[in-house]
């Protein structure tokens, strides 16, 4: 009986870990941004906070979590942004 009611203790705490960290993962905020790259000066326009730099998007509180640049010419890029 013990052991029953050890691994359901077990079980309750793994399912409360997991429901949290998803909630915390639900209610960031991402989006995307575009521009011409032309190093870390480069001016994007992002969905949820407009023209920014870089630098801006950090201390705006998001995080560039993937970047692609176009395959042709390679001076525009497109960041994917979500909040820290």
């Amino acid at each position: 009986m013990k052991k029953m009611l050890y691994a359901a203790f077990i079980v309750a705490a793994l399912a409360a870990m997991t429901n949290a960290s998803a909630q915390a993962a639900a209610s960031k905020r991402g989006g995307v941004c575009i521009g011409p790259f032309r190093g870390g000066d480069s001016v994007l326009q992002c969905e949820h906070i407009g023209k920014v730099t870089i630098k801006q998007i950090y201390e705006k509180g998001f995080r560039v979590v993937h970047m692609q640049d176009d395959k042709n010419t390679a001076t525009y890029v497109t960041l994917v942004i979500e909040e820290q």
